[in-house]
């Protein structure tokens, strides 16, 4: 009996970003460095901030507080929400030179277990940490407004959406049918959040924490969608950017439903490398001695797992095509590894009981990626670009992508979304994101990142006129505290920490895997399940989901 499950496209690889809005800002929104006593907003400039050691298990080491933020900003007397942010203090106290905020993307990511990442905590057992930022940085994580621990959190009680990598005719009528009813769920039961979910509104927030903790000027850490929430503070408040990094940038503009779009493609690329890849092992592997054969292998495979899900006696029971081409177009990102991803796939090819722990590499099945982001709020802010109101662009688009670029994302942007439903009456316009008044920062883009593709990287340090770290050869997603290249690591702890002025570099992305016999990796697997995937770390920084 099939079981049935859905992916909600926030919470698995679709680590996107996006757009939002920026014009009607609140008098001191609209002037940052006048903050004084008789704004509307001095009352949350001044607040007391009450640090308590964290209380949740993730958060080992940390302080946590809440602080309060006005729900709209152009009504800053009204409505009061609380964003929850975490702390961890400078190792060297007489060299701090501040807070360094921090995003891991999303949008709707979880923000507050990031200093774990970045500082040498041994009390977190997986974070990398023993960055030298967090020797003269008091790093601060953040929920979002909407998320996590911050209230109230944008939960619409609607059914998740459906996710379908190569639709069919029926498959995309049903789609149309969840992105509808979804829609009218969130905005009949969230409607007086979603107008204020914004990107503009969580950079206010942004500067709500900076003054609330005492700091003339904010230093910044974004990965993903947070490189657009840092580009967007630093345009509304220039005068109070201070350092900041942007790693594994989108689009300087936000990222449209084109840009989402670009993902698959991207995806399909480092198909390519990986097919070609296990055609050259086809001793070991047998799925093909070209690429061609390898990618016929892996089409049948999903067309068996469609008719015939892994049954009940499986790690992963339901485990179905979409499944098996949302991991492999994220597995395929992934050089290093290619090994521990070419053994889980062997056993699904073969139709051989799979081992007991693979179910771990499953990026759509894995209970490892946790409650890391908040999908309703994703999907609130994704709403505030345009999306096209002709269902027949997104049935065209949608038979070209499942053909074309079913593997990762797949279909998944080309099919209706319920933004394309929106009535929400949007306050503001999206933020162009531009430079004008605080120092040039660092962008990081990784030449091979199917997320958040290399040109919109390129295009982000080109509108803001900052130095771009290439990661060359490599197909991450976030590379400063999650894959911990020296190179990459050495040019940021430079900039943060020496105040060295950025400049340009390329670095050499991690190397393909050496191919082993299928057998022997699960061996090895089931010995140390971190060590044949050690080069993918999966978000557990709290991002949200590749």
């Amino acid at each position: 009996m099939r079981r049935a499950r859905t992916i909600p496209l926030a919470a698995s690889v679709l680590t996107a970003a996006l757009t939002t809005s920026l014009a009607a800002a609140s008098p001191a929104a609209a002037d940052p460095a006048a903050a004084p006593a008789d704004t509307a907003l001095a009352r949350f400039h001044d607040q007391d901030v009450a640090w308590a050691p964290c209380t949740e298990a993730e958060l080992p080491g940390l302080e946590c507080a809440d602080i309060e933020v006005p729900l709209d900003y152009a009504d800053p007397g009204g409505t009061r929400i609380t964003v929850a942010v975490s702390r961890g203090t400078a190792d060297d106290a007489e060299r701090r030179r501040g807070i360094l905020l921090t995003n891991p993307g999303g949008p709707g990511g979880h923000g507050r277990t990031v200093p774990l990442s970045l500082a040498d905590n041994p009390e977190a057992g997986w974070a990398l940490g023993d960055t030298r930022a967090a020797e003269v940085y008091d790093i601060i994580g953040m929920d979002p407004r909407g998320t996590g621990a911050s209230s109230p959190r944008v939960d619409c009680g609607a059914d998740p959406l459906p996710f379908f990598t190569r639709p069919t005719d029926a498959e995309f009528s049903a789609l149309t049918r969840a992105a509808i009813d979804y829609q009218r769920t969130c905005e009949r039961t969230r409607g007086d959040l979603l107008p204020h979910m914004s990107t503009a509104n969580t950079a206010r927030d942004m500067d709500v924490i900076r003054a609330a903790l005492g700091e003339e000027k904010l230093n910044y850490l974004g990965g993903s969608y947070g490189t657009y929430l840092g580009a967007v503070y630093g345009t509304l408040f220039p005068e109070r950017m201070d350092r900041s990094v942007l790693d594994s940038a989108t689009r300087p503009e936000g990222v449209s439903r084109d840009a989402l779009m670009g993902q698959a493609p991207a995806f399909s690329a480092n198909m390519d490398r990986y097919a070609a890849w296990l055609a050259e092992h086809d001793d070991l592997y047998g799925f093909g001695a070209t690429a061609e054969e390898v990618l016929e292998t892996l089409d049948a495979t999903s067309a068996r797992l469609r008719e015939e899900p892994l049954g009940e006696d499986s790690p992963m029971p339901g485990y179905e095509n979409n499944f098996f081409d949302l991991d492999i177009g994220f597995h395929a990102r992934f050089q290093a590894s290619w090994d521990a991803f070419a053994s889980f796939q062997w056993f699904l090819v073969n139709d051989e009981p799979l081992p007991e722990g693979y179910e771990n590499l499953s990026i759509a099945y894995s209970p490892a990626v946790g409650d890391i982001s908040t999908p309703d709020l994703q999907t609130a802010v994704l709403c505030e670009t345009e999306w096209p109101a002709r269902l027949g662009v997104y049935r065209e688009d949608t038979r070209v992508y499942r053909e074309e670029h079913p593997y990762g994302s797949g279909a998944g942007w080309a099919s209706p979304h319920p933004c394309a439903f929106s009535t929400v009456d949007r306050p503001e316009p999206a933020v162009d994101a531009e430079r004008d008044g605080y120092p040039q920062g660092l962008v990081i883009a990784g030449e091979l990142d199917a997320n958040t593709p290399y040109e919109d990287g390129v295009a982000m340090a080109e509108r803001l006129d900052n130095p771009l770290v290439t990661v060359a050869g490599d197909g991450g997603h976030g590379f400063y505290h999650s894959f911990g290249l020296p190179c990459v690591r050495d040019a940021v702890d430079a900039y943060l920490v020496d105040g060295e002025a950025p400049a340009d570099v390329t670095c050499q992305g991690l190397p393909p895997a050496e191919p082993a016999p299928a057998a022997e990796t699960a061996e090895a697997f089931a010995q140390d399940p971190a060590e044949p995937v050690a080069p993918l770390l999966l978000p557990a920084a709290g991002g949200a989901g590749g």
